[in-house]
């Protein structure tokens, strides 16, 4: 009798530690990592589908290529980097993301406003993103000749200069084949129109998917 309870007792002994085991080695399957998009009015789809907007096409391309993402595109049409890193810290807070694509500046240039403080503004907003936990892919753009020569180079290179300084991928032109073709262009002369959208995200994939885990 007192064999059989020891017997018992060592069976059920191995039967724990098995699922103990297996508790510890088996993956955690997770709700999918989050690319949070934080942009203006060229990355939130303004005058056309949200649908085609390529933040949008980059979640199909991800579904496509297996990659377990949810991308969550919290980009306002008209914002300056002074409003980006007036909410920044919340919108991590809510989205919690894995990745974060900061494509600001724009409208900044196309004010004329210092560039030091759109600088300082984005310096903000990639340190706070870093403190998150998160990845960071920086979007250049550039801003039409009529602004000067010095204007313009001084904006372009400080996006250049954030991503050496942060060591953060960085696509050095948004509208890279897009900005000059009247084609591609809504007719207000700045906004990428839904052809363009593919060719947008054909900009920013090679740099995004050095980010990407599978």
């Amino acid at each position: 009798m007192l064999f059989r309870l020891l017997l018992v007792f060592k069976t059920v002994l191995l039967s724990l530690s098995f699922l103990h085991f297996v508790a510890w080695s088996s993956p955690v399957f997770a709700e999918n990592a989050k690319i949070m998009v934080y942009g203006d009015s060229l990355s939130a789809a303004y005058g056309i589908p949200q649908q085609q907007g390529w933040a949008s096409l980059l979640q199909k391309k991800l579904n496509a290529e297996r990659y377990q993402y949810q991308v969550i595109n919290t980009s306002i049409s008209g914002e300056t980097t002074s409003g980006g890193v007036s909410r920044i810290q919340q919108a991590l807070n809510q989205t919690k993301p894995n990745i974060v694509i900061i494509e600001l500046g724009a409208n900044d240039g196309l004010r004329g406003l210092p560039i030091q403080d759109m600088t300082a503004n984005l310096n903000i907003m990639i340190e706070q993103s870093k403190k998150s936990g998160a990845k960071i892919l920086l979007v250049g753009m550039r801003i039409p000749p009529n602004y000067g020569p010095q204007y313009t180079k001084r904006f372009s290179q400080s996006y250049l200069k954030l991503s050496q300084e942060h060591n953060v991928p960085l696509v050095p032109f948004m509208l890279e084949n897009i900005a000059a073709k009247a084609n591609l262009i809504q007719d207000d002369g700045l906004h990428p129109n839904a052809i363009a959208q593919p060719l947008v995200l054909d900009n920013i994939w090679p740099h995004l998917k050095q980010l990407l885990k599978k």
